[in-house]
């Protein structure tokens, strides 16, 4: 999101920039992607658990964005860490404070702040209330991609060290069950809060989603927006896709074949069996409806389809899959870890998407499935439930889809989905369908606009 809606926001003529923490080997992959970079001559500095935290600023652009790379020492740790304490938060902390005086070295300065999840959750909860900073001058949006990461972790020195005022611990603000909860602080002090999708923003308010933070989220309903997630069209386009052995279109769908042929190649599968190739691009964990997939796993052999993962992730489900690979070598074909010229060859060379996921904010992988013509097997959830329709409803549809939790109804879907395959006129239909669906970002770029504006029009609290 970050990489694909500021494109669409300055295409509709807003001065929009991105700026994010300099991880250990990020500016490496920025200079091998051949981005040109400027180090600008001052540093942005603050002031942090009693010393002053500074950070050089790095400036390039992409695609015509200018992006701002924040590089310090206090960015050495776990980019994700396993353990959240006032220690491992201190660098997310520290980098939305120096993100709040970027100003001071680069000469911009925003309107609205536009935050993503619980690792940029403190800049909304300082500019409420920090002893400094909540005297600024600036609006605060925060997107929920996925409430299930919160920020949550024991108070100890956070309120001394950060500079957020001590009336702050309190139930209505960042206190959470004896704990600080960064999420729950800033759902309470941005101006407006966003979820990836229309669906998602209803789920989130009850407790079997959110459980205790769904109080929360409901009473805040007010500032709440689903807006619908995109993909970046130029970069996932089978007619252009460099990854790909052959490129293809609605008009000119030949390519898919080659595409298809060459995955069944790389996957030792045979290409003989009439039946569609079920694919799954995902991160193994409980989320992603790994718990409906592996007992399935017995009795895909006798659906007549091929069926090929790709992903990393727990090791109980990767040694599940493996196992069932070494088991039924014509049918099943596992690939451990992230790859990503072979992801972009399973979108391409399947016939059938398979994403059951037990909650879903969004869901970048059906979308993408859809631009390659690959037709998604889904739960109705989230952003899922917002973009595949059943192509069995009246008025027609784009996918497959099961309502239920359970592997019965993932197996349901996937048995329609492998008996129309064989019906080919009907199949083409469908693939036509899913190619033209439009899940640009410049729809959800002007509701986003009109978020802004009617953000920047109410006067400050």
């Amino acid at each position: 999101m970050a990489g694909s809606l500021p494109k669409a926001l300055q295409r509709i003529g807003l001065d929009v920039r991105v700026i994010t923490p300099a991880w250990p080997g990020v500016m490496k992959k920025v200079e091998e992607a051949g981005h040109k970079t400027v180090e600008l001559p001052q540093r942005v500095r603050v002031s942090y658990a009693w010393s002053v935290r500074e950070a050089a600023v790095i400036h390039t652009d992409v695609d015509g964005v200018p992006v701002y790379f924040l590089r310090s020492e206090d960015y050495g740790g776990d980019m994700y860490p396993p353990v959240l304490n006032f220690q491992s938060v201190r660098p997310f902390a520290i980098f939305s404070l120096q993100a709040l005086e970027l100003h001071t070295t680069s000469g911009w300065e925003p309107d609205i702040y536009h935050c993503h999840d619980w690792t940029s959750a403190f800049l909304p909860c300082a500019l409420a209330w920090h002893r400094h900073y909540r005297h600024k001058n600036a609006k605060c949006i925060i997107t929920l991609h996925n409430v299930a990461h919160q920020g949550v972790f024991p108070p100890d020195s956070f309120l001394d060290e950060s500079g957020l005022e001590p009336w702050a611990f309190d139930m209505e603000r960042l206190e959470f069950h004896g704990q600080i909860n960064l999420l729950k602080g800033a759902i309470v002090a941005a101006d407006a809060v966003t979820t990836v999708s229309p669906r998602y923003a209803q789920e989130i308010q009850t407790y079997e989603s959110t459980q205790e933070l769904s109080g929360i989220i409901f009473r805040q309903r007010h500032k709440l927006h689903g807006i619908l997630n995109g993909i970046d069209t130029d970069f996932w386009n089978p007619e252009t896709d460099p990854l790909l052995p052959a490129n293809y279109s609605i008009q000119k769908p030949d390519g898919k074949v080659e595409c298809r042929n060459a995955l069944l190649k790389e996957a030792e599968l045979p290409a003989s069996s009439p039946g569609p190739v079920v694919v799954c691009v995902s991160r193994l964990v409980e989320q992603k409806g790994f718990s409906l997939i592996l007992p399935a796993l017995q009795h895909f052999p006798s659906l007549g389809a091929r069926f090929i993962f790709l992903g990393s992730g727990h090791a109980w489900i990767e040694n599940a899959l493996q196992h069932a690979s070494d088991q039924n070598p014509a049918v099943l074909r596992f690939f451990r870890g992230y790859n990503e010229p072979l992801s972009h060859l399973l979108y391409a060379g399947g016939d059938i998407f398979l994403m059951p996921s037990v909650f879903e904010p969004c869901g970048l992988s059906q979308m993408i499935a859809m631009r390659y013509g690959t037709v998604p097997v889904v739960r109705e959830v989230g952003g899922l439930r917002d973009t595949v329709f059943d192509v069995d409803n009246p008025e027609g549809g784009n996918g497959f889809t099961f309502l239920t939790c359970d592997t019965s109804g993932m197996m349901w879907a996937l048995r329609r989905a492998v008996t129309r395959f064989s019906k080919t006129a009907l199949w083409k239909k469908i693939v036509k369908r899913d190619m033209q669906e439009n899940f640009t970002w410049d729809k959800s770029a002007l509701l986003y606009e009109k978020l802004y504006r009617e953000m920047a029009s109410v006067p400050n609290k």
